[in-house]
């Protein structure tokens, strides 16, 4: 059987780190102590100078050494950062691929003006959209592609839509096949990068800055910015979609209220701020510890920025960390603790793939390779016909009736193989279906086990939960030890099938008629070849049936609670969720139908 790549594989891979210093201001008084080394190395001079020789040779210093994946100077502008550590991955946005970068620091480092930048210095954000939209007017011609924009912001641990002009508050929900999504959220429809730097400007306007003492313009939110873009091909399977996105983050910078000097809502501002940043140094923290020592609980709920940035930091993306620090001495233990999560962070890993249309795609996938194989049977037929009119006309030669019953046993081998491959694919696939369905147990006891402790409530019940905990741990281990042994399997059972081919070979070189034998004996394979991936298509088609009935089933037991449609609808709208209807009112798609208790 020809070999089926399933579109979503996928890469792992660790967390891009950049650090970018900002130049010294005129008005802060003290002395340079950064110095980049190689644009990798960073290091941090002691602040200071009273220390002698003694204390430095004692290990008495407070100098520190750090090595990233990029590092800038404060000469550096915003298109170096762009170029070196940015612009390689974003042509993976319109090939399906999640992008995130975010800048993170402490307030007055320069995340912002990283960021967005100035007419003169344009930040990443305006960098990376001007790419996006570069690439899609190359593709252009051969696919069609359409642009989403939104933009939110997180003040005070509350959402709000900044491409709203009054924006209420909005609420995360958990989407089993998009993940973590904002209800309610403007989705703006675009054509060109300056739409999309116009609706910045405008969320810009309205998001909540203030000045301090440490920043005349401190940005008291966080700011997500994220593009989606997808790509349909312009062919007889139009049903293959690509979806990629691009999440840009600008995080509101840490501070000391003995320094910015802040009271009153200021201060409360402050103190949001910190709590939500130290949930992401929490959630970097255990990120690091779960490379280096194995599975370890990651906090993503303790705050709705950690939340969002979930994927980003450990899910499906391609991420970049951009840490900016001032050269200022009296911004020392800011810089070192910026650069110390920096340094954690490089340990984090993201499992990249491509995001592609779910079981419409796939479906089309097998009956373009269906329809392949089906008309180069037809011609082997056609040839086949011609060939056995000829040899109508002259006598049956011993020598090639033996020739045809070597040939027949070893298609009926081949016959046996090939049940044997679909066999193991079956069980291979129940099996990951199983392991789905443990780590989905997994993830939801991680869940109940956090908000136990959290409350504190009986130790008995957190017990027995990681016990259960610990048996799916078994399971998952024991069902990942069979998948090793049935992929030993099928690749014995390939081997096979490359032997029984190469006899086939030999019988077809042996024979004088080589033609003939040769193209009766492509005709078995293909039919056989043709006659699995029928198969393949009939455990889909069940799969979408299974499907159909279980959202069947769902909506008789939501009409069978006395809800009529108009109530369902309308609690569905409030939600966020979609459900288109068909015309008969008791077969429907509910699309994401998703209802709080």
């Amino acid at each position: 059987m020809p070999s089926i790549i399933a579109p979503g594989a996928k890469k792992t891979t660790t967390l891009t780190v950049a650090v970018k210093c900002r130049p010294l201001r005129e008005r802060e008084r003290g002395r340079d102590i950064v110095r980049v080394i190689e644009s990798k190395e960073v290091l941090i001079l002691d602040p200071d100078l009273s220390k002698d020789y003694l204390d430095r040779v004692q290990n008495r210093t407070k100098e520190k050494n750090y090595c990233f994946d990029h590092a800038f100077g404060p000469e550096s502008t915003n298109l170096e950062v762009y170029t070196k550590s940015i612009s390689s991955i974003i042509p993976g946005i319109v090939q399906g691929l999640n992008v995130t970068v975010f800048a993170y620091g402490s307030t007055g480092s320069g995340k912002t003006y990283t960021m967005v930048g100035t007419k003169g210095d344009p930040g990443l954000m305006v960098l990376s959209l001007n790419t996006v939209f570069d690439l899609i007017k190359k593709d252009k011609r051969s696919d069609e592609f359409e642009v989403t924009c939104s933009y939110l912001e997180v003040y005070n641990e509350v959402i709000y839509d900044l491409l709203e002009k009054s924006s209420g508050h909005l609420e995360l929900r958990e989407d089993p096949e998009q993940g973590i999504s904002v209800a309610g959220l403007r989705c703006i429809k675009v054509h060109s990068a300056d739409k999309i730097l116009e609706l910045l400007n405008m969320g810009n306007s309205r998001r909540k800055t203030e000045s301090t003492e440490v920043n005349a313009t401190s940005s008291r939110s966080h700011a997500v910015l994220e593009i989606r873009v997808k790509r349909k091909r312009r062919n007889k399977y139009p049903n293959q979609v690509l979806q990629g996105k691009l999440a840009l983050v600008d995080l509101a910078g840490s501070e000391r209220a003995t320094e910015t000097n802040n009271a009153g809502q200021k201060l409360r501002d402050g103190a949001n701020i910190n709590r939500s940043l130290l949930a992401l140094a929490n959630c970097i923290n255990a990120l690091g510890k779960q490379q280096k020592k194995g599975l370890a609980y990651v906090p993503y709920r303790n705050s709705k920025l950690t939340r969002i940035l979930k994927d980003g930091l450990s899910g499906n993306s391609q991420t970049v960390m951009i840490a900016t620090i001032s050269p200022a001495d009296i911004h020392y233990h800011h810089t070192v603790n910026t650069l110390k999560y920096a340094d954690r962070a490089k340990e984090i890993k993201t499992h990249v793939q491509k995001n592609i249309g779910a079981v419409d795609t796939h479906v089309s996938d097998y009956q373009r390779m269906i329809d392949s194989l089906q008309t180069e049977v037809c011609q082997l037929k056609k040839e086949l016909a011609e060939k056995e009119s000829q040899l109508s006309t002259k006598p049956a030669e011993k020598a090639a009736d033996d020739e045809l019953s070597q040939l027949n046993i070893l298609s009926h081998e081949i016959s046996e193989n090939v049940q044997e491959r679909i066999n193991l694919q079956k069980a291979m696939s129940e099996l990951e279906e199983t392991n789905l369905n443990n780590r989905a147990e997994l993830q939801r006891l991680d869940d109940t086990i956090a908000r136990h402790q959290a409350i504190q409530m009986d130790g008995s019940t957190v017990e027995e939960l990681v016990a259960r905990r610990l048996v799916i741990l078994d399971n998952i281990r024991d069902n990942d030890e069979a998948g090793v042994n049935y992929q030993k399997e099928i690749e014995a059972n390939e081997k096979q099938r490359c032997q029984l081919q190469g006899m086939i070979d030999e019988a077809v070189s042996k024979n004088g008629n080589k033609t003939y034998l040769r193209i009766l004996s492509q005709y078995r394979l293909l039919g056989m070849a043709n006659s699995e991936l029928q198969l393949e298509m009939a455990m889909r088609d069940q799969v979408i049936h299974n499907q159909r009935e279980a959202l069947k089933n769902l909506w008789n037991l939501l009409m069978g609670l006395g809800l009529d449609e108009k109530q369902i609808l309308h609690l569905a709208a409030e939600q966020g969720r979609e459900i288109k209807t068909s015309a008969t009112p008791h077969v429907l798609t509910l699309h994401h139908l998703h209802i709080q208790g």
